[in-house]
C-alpha cells in the first residue's frame, strides 16, 4: 500500500510543471481551471509611506 501511495504522488508532482514563483503557479492553476476574473473596486486612498521612529 505505501509503494502505491509513493507511486500516487510521484506521478502528481510529474505532472505539475514547476514554476519559477508562486504567481506564475496560481496563474497556471487557475488557467487551467477556466481562470479567474475579479471585479476589484478602485482604491479611494492613496498608499501611506511608513514612518519609522530613528534611533
Amino acid at each position: 500500500m505505501e509503494a502505491e501511495i509513493r507511486d500516487d504522488v510521484d506521478a502528481s508532482i510529474a505532472e505539475d510543471t514547476p514554476a519559477n514563483d508562486l504567481f506564475t503557479a496560481l496563474i497556471d492553476r487557475f488557467t487551467r481551471l477556466g481562470g479567474l476574473e475579479l471585479d476589484l473596486p478602485a482604491g479611494s486612498t492613496a498608499p501611506r509611506v511608513a514612518r519609522l521612529p530613528e534611533r
